[in-house]
Parts: C-alpha cells; sequence; structure tokens
C-alpha cells in the first residue's frame, strides 16, 4: 500500500531579538490552528539548539489534497503576515519523502 502522505520542513531564520516572540505567535496563530485542520497529522515548531535562532516546522499531512487545503487558509497567510516581520531571511520550504519505511 502506497504512502499517501506529504511531508514538509518549513526553515525559519528569526532575528535575535525576536525569537521568544516568533515562538509565542506561531504557537497562537499557526500551531494550534493548523493542527485542528482536517488531514494534519504532525505540525510541530523545532528549535535549534546550537543556534536559537533557527527553527523547522516539521509537517506530515494526510494527502496533496489536505496540504492545499491547508495553503489557501486565510488564517496561514494571516500568520505567515504576522511572523515575518521577524524573520532574519526569507523561510524555505521543502517536501521530502521519507526513504527509511518499506514500500
Amino acid at each position: 500500500m502506497a504512502d499517501d502522505r506529504v511531508r514538509v520542513v518549513a526553515r525559519f531564520s528569526v532575528k535575535p531579538e525576536c525569537v521568544q516572540d516568533f515562538i509565542e505567535a506561531a504557537r497562537r496563530t499557526l500551531i494550534e490552528p493548523t493542527r485542528k485542520e482536517p488531514g494534519c497529522i504532525e505540525y510541530d515548531l523545532c528549535q535549534d539548539m546550537a543556534e536559537p535562532g533557527q527553527f523547522a516546522m516539521i509537517e506530515t499531512w494526510e494527502s496533496e489534497q489536505a496540504l492545499a487545503v491547508h495553503l489557501a487558509e486565510q488564517s496561514l497567510q494571516s500568520a505567515i503576515g504576522a511572523l515575518m516581520p521577524m524573520a532574519a531571511a526569507p523561510p524555505t520550504v521543502q517536501r521530502v519523502v521519507s526513504v527509511s519505511r518499506p514500500g
């Protein structure tokens, strides 16, 4: 059986003076609402232990369609607008596939 899940890694570089504000705003405007969306399996913000201004959002979606619905959400666009002033650089987004699972 094919694994239709879609995995995304979004990386954020945040200005040093904005790290705590970024975490709080991301929790409130992005993480909590997104975890309630249909098709969201995993949506976790991870902070680099060596470089506290570096973050990765690790996402797993049930399908391409679930991710497409998420990307079209107005709440996502609003959250991005709230977070971007804290960014030290534009975020990068990668779709990744598991190579460790059989099949």
